[in-house]
C-alpha cells in the first residue's frame, strides 16, 4: 500500500455521523439462509485481488478498500448486496461496465473495531452486532480496511452499522 494514497485515522467506537460517498468494485448477492455465505464472501474476496481491482480504478480516491453491505432483502439473515471496492469521487469514469457502484448513505453508524486474526475477529465482532439491540437500518453498513489491517499483529477492521432514524 502506497503511503501517499493512504488515509491516516483516529478510531473510537461509538456512534459517528458519515456522510455520503460511493465505492466502486465488484459485487455479488450473498445469502446467510442457505449456509455458504462464508464461501460465497470468501470467493468475492479471491475475485477482488485476482482481478487487480485497485488497478482497474485510478479514480480511487486513496487505497482503502470497502467492503459495503446494500440492497437488504429485510434483516441480516435474508440477502444482501456485498461490494468490495474503493471509494471514487461522484460515478465511476467509463470503462467500469464489469464494476457496480454503490452509494452508502448518510446518517449517523455504529462503529465498531474489529483487530486480531482475521477473519475470525471479524466473525466475532459481526456476531456481537447481530445479538445486539442496535436500531439497524438495513440499508448500508460497510467495512473499513485502511492501513492498520495491514500492519502485524494489529489487522484492524473498522465497521460501521447504519442505524434508524439517524439519516439517510
Amino acid at each position: 500500500m502506497s503511503t501517499e494514497r493512504a488515509i491516516n485515522y483516529d478510531f473510537k467506537a461509538g456512534l459517528e455521523p458519515v456522510a455520503a460517498f460511493s465505492v466502486c468494485g465488484i459485487s455479488a448477492v450473498i445469502s446467510n439462509e442457505d449456509g455458504k455465505a462464508s464461501d460465497s464472501i470468501n470467493a468475492l474476496w479471491q475475485d477482488f485481488f485476482a482481478r487487480q481491482v485497485a488497478q482497474v480504478i485510478p479514480e480511487r480516491e486513496n487505497d482503502v478498500i470497502y467492503a459495503v453491505y446494500s440492497d437488504y432483502q429485510g434483516d441480516h439473515t435474508k440477502p444482501y448486496r456485498l461490494t468490495l471496492g474503493y471509494k471514487v469521487a461522484g460515478l465511476p469514469v467509463s470503462g467500469h461496465r464489469d464494476f457496480y457502484t454503490v452509494r452508502v448513505e448518510d446518517g449517523i453508524y455504529a462503529s465498531l473495531s474489529s483487530q486480531g486474526p482475521q477473519p475470525q475477529s471479524l466473525i466475532e465482532t459481526w456476531m456481537s452486532v447481530w445479538e445486539s439491540d442496535l436500531d439497524r437500518a438495513f440499508r448500508t453498513d460497510f467495512e473499513l480496511y485502511g492501513p492498520r489491517f495491514f500492519e502485524d499483529g494489529v489487522h484492524e477492521v473498522l465497521v460501521y452499522i447504519g442505524l434508524n432514524g439517524q439519516g439517510g
